[in-house]
């Protein structure tokens, strides 16, 4: 069976986190990279055997499949003049454009057209990928390198923009308190190496456990008398559990 060819409009860390997912995954499909950003589109078709197109028609042309990886600002410009095939599949990996919007291009109309937001570390084969709406294609596509997860509705969608941004935040959070050990005496792989394995085997004995709820078990460790407790209720305290769920609702509620 002939695998479908994948182009990409827009050749950005999206493209090239996503590219490299795939490849690392062993997906040997035939990838299309348009000419935008020639230098990124240059060194990630050296990098991860694919080919850059002379124009962005010809990656439509040569394509089954399309990602759309542009900023919103640069559509219009971007699909301005091209001729998309009657129901192509087009998936759209920018965030905060519904697909309301992309049907207001001429060039659209006639495309089958998904919403995917894949994180940075599909680059390693790991991270949700949220998608709506349900297709197969697209679900395979992603599938080999990340956790997809259809979602019932568009609003649905844009909710999970936040948990985007909360993948990106994680990073933040890691490294402060592994900043937070390195200023209390620990080298910088000690703390590295506590951090990380004190939060990664969190969610292990949590996923090993699917009746239970996090916090069902966090209760468990956090009683009366715990140093555990302890620093919660500062955290509590200080608002710091609950900014986490009102930077959620900045980001899901942005236009």
């Amino acid at each position: 069976m002939t695998t479908a060819t994948l182009g990409i409009l827009g050749v950005g860390h999206l493209a090239t986190y996503t590219v490299t997912g795939l490849r690392n995954g062993g997906d040997q499909r035939r990838i299309i990279l348009s000419p935008r950003n020639a230098a990124a589109a240059s060194r990630l078709a050296e990098q991860c055997r694919c080919e850059v197109a002379g124009s962005n028609q010809e990656v439509v042309e040569g394509s089954d499949i399309i990602l759309l990886a542009v900023r919103p600002k640069s559509l219009s410009e971007l699909v301005q003049g091209l001729t998309f095939k009657p129901g192509q599949l087009v998936m759209s990996a920018m965030a905060g454009v519904s697909l309301q919007q992309l049907r207001q291009h001429a060039a659209l109309q006639g495309a089958t057209l998904v919403r995917v937001l894949p994180p940075a570390s599909v680059e390693v084969g790991a991270g949700p990928v949220p998608q709506f709406p349900a297709n197969a294609t697209a679900e395979a596509l992603f599938g080999a390198m990340g956790k997809v997860i259809v979602l019932e509705s568009e609003a649905l969608f844009d909710v999970a923009l936040a948990h985007g941004c909360l993948h990106g935040w994680s990073y933040f959070l890691v490294q402060q308190l592994i900043d937070w050990s390195v200023a209390q005496g620990m080298s910088q792989h000690a703390a590295r190496q506590m951090v990380v394995n004190s939060i990664t085997s969190a969610m292990a004995l949590a996923e090993s456990r699917p009746e239970l709820d996090y916090g069902d078990i966090g209760n468990g460790i956090a009683t009366p008398g715990t140093f555990t407790l302890k620093g919660l209720e500062h955290i509590n305290a200080n608002n710091g559990l609950q900014a986490w769920s009102d930077a959620m609702d900045v980001v899901s509620k942005a236009e």
